[in-house]
């Protein structure tokens, strides 16, 4: 479910020391972005970076390479 016209600042998510993901935490990661404002705060690892782009879902994320800013 989407809410419209999602107000407020986004929840920040810090994925930096991420290693490992799969599609149960890409799941939940979308799931997420999905009831409000997300940004994923990184950078990314080689890894989750990859799976992301393999998947097709690293484009929905506001990914934050330092603290205020966005990709």
């Amino acid at each position: 479910m989407r809410r419209q016209g999602r107000p407020g600042r986004p929840l920040v998510v810090d994925v930096a020391g991420v290693s490992f993901a799969d599609s149960s935490f890409l799941n939940v990661l979308v799931r997420l972005r999905n009831t409000r404002p997300l940004a994923l705060q990184g950078p990314l690892t080689r890894q989750l970076r990859r799976v992301m782009e393999l998947t097709g879902v690293l484009d929905l994320f506001d990914i934050r390479d330092r603290p205020g800013q966005a990709r």
